[in-house]
């Protein structure tokens, strides 16, 4: 029985004490008030960005806040379609059962400025 409170509580913790929305946070310089429930995140993302700005504005801001310097978050530029996509991996290292990864859709208009943000998370675990 210890055993199985022990492994449900590094569970919770894996949940809560996420590296992977710490990176989020701060690649989007998404405040720590900002609740970590997907619509809240979305419209932080939209507030920071701001609706109108360029694509490749957006992209800079992305590389100068550090999305694509590692291997746990990377930038998909919009191609044949209007969309752009941040991914944000779990960190692999950590020592969480259960984990948290992050899919920003970055949408623009027919003139490539951002018009629209949403984010999906999942989980990954046993």
């Amino acid at each position: 029985m210890r055993a199985i409170l022990s492994l449900l509580l590094i569970a919770v913790a894996g949940c809560s004490a996420d590296s992977a929305e710490q990176r989020l946070r701060q690649y989007f310089a998404v405040p720590a008030g900002i609740s970590s429930d997907t619509l809240a995140l979305s419209a932080a993302i939209l507030a920071q960005l701001k609706a109108g700005t360029p694509e490749e504005q957006v992209a800079a801001t992305l590389k100068a806040r550090g999305v694509g310097t590692d291997s746990l978050s990377r930038y998909y530029p919009p191609t044949d379609s209007d969309t752009g996509i941040v991914r944000v991996e779990y960190d692999p290292r950590g020592a969480n059962i259960v984990v948290k990864s992050y899919g920003v859709r970055l949408v623009f208009d027919s003139n490539r400025r951002l018009s629209g943000v949403s984010v999906s998370e999942w989980l990954t675990g046993p």
